[in-house]
């Protein structure tokens, strides 16, 4: 009988241990996952294709009064980021005197004196050092009586005392008179910067350029000398894609206010300008944000 009762507890424990484990049985699927990492992404802008030191965009030397000269800088996102933000500053602007004449690999200035001959005209001489680079030189006889006066600018007498009369030192203003005007391509007016070059050649040409839409910066427009300012926002260039930026450069002509309905004497004050030279940097930047 003891041995009876004994051989049931047994049986009872085995089955309530059967139970217990059974609770707790199912599947198992183990997957393990190797390599993971993050890396930084890379962020690299191209200007006409190169990296610092990407060198003058704009170089125009024979600048005239209300003519505009027309520049296209590609920009490049060379990077591995999902794109960003393209911005653009103007600094260091300049303006300075460059006002010598080349004749047969010599340059000449003009002090009204000198008679070299050999088919030089009356009253240049040879640059003999840097004169002709700062404020207070003329480059010719109409610069010269733009600027102080008491001589004749074609058929036009300027006085000594004319309200117009801007002084020798003149070349400082310069940029007061060079209108700029930024735009870029946005065909989608969104924001996000275009390919407006169509047989993709690496080339903008006047004809690619009507065919896309365009945005103009205001605060990269107007006269150079007020533009000087904060980084400007452009647009949002992706990555592995061009945008195009056009500069619009147009000498402004200078009139006289007394006589504005006068052609004459509307153009003797833009002489003032002849020989200066505004120069200036532009500074771009990709910025890609969180």
């Amino acid at each position: 009988m003891r041995n009876r009762i004994l051989l049931s507890v047994t049986l009872v424990v085995a089955l309530v241990a059967a139970v217990v484990g059974g609770a707790f049985a199912g599947f198992v699927d183990t997957e393990v996952s190797k390599g993971n990492f993050v890396q930084a992404g890379i962020s690299d802008l191209l200007v006409n294709g190169k990296n610092d030191p990407v060198g003058a965009k704009l170089q125009f030397v024979h600048a005239a009064p209300c003519k505009s000269v027309d520049f296209w800088i590609d920009v490049y996102n060379w990077g591995e980021c999902q794109g960003g933000d393209l911005w653009m500053h103007f600094t260091n602007v300049l303006s300075t005197e460059a006002g010598t004449k080349r004749h047969n690999q010599v340059r000449y200035v003009y002090d009204a004196v000198s008679n070299v001959g050999g088919g030089i005209p009356f009253g240049y001489r040879p640059a003999v050092g840097a004169e002709p680079q700062g404020a207070g030189v003329w480059s010719s006889e109409p610069e010269k009586i733009a600027e102080v006066g008491d001589g004749w600018v074609g058929q036009v007498y300027i006085p000594d005392d004319h309200p117009m009369l801007q002084g020798e030192d003149y070349a400082s203003g310069i940029a007061a008179h060079l209108d700029i005007k930024v735009e870029v391509c946005d065909d989608g007016l969104d924001g996000i910067l275009d390919d407006a070059d169509d047989n993709h050649d690496g080339e903008l040409t006047n004809d690619e350029y009507l065919a896309h839409d365009w945005v103009v910066i205001p605060s990269l427009t107007g006269k150079l000398a007020q533009i000087e300012c904060e980084k400007n926002h452009l647009g949002f260039l992706p990555t592995q894609q061009y945008g195009w930026i056009h500069i619009d450069a147009h000498l402004q002509q200078i009139e006289d206010p007394e006589w504005p309905g006068d052609p004459q004497l509307r153009f003797w004050p833009t002489n003032a300008l002849q020989g200066d030279k505004a120069t200036w940097d532009m500074l771009f930047e990709l910025v890609t944000d969180p």
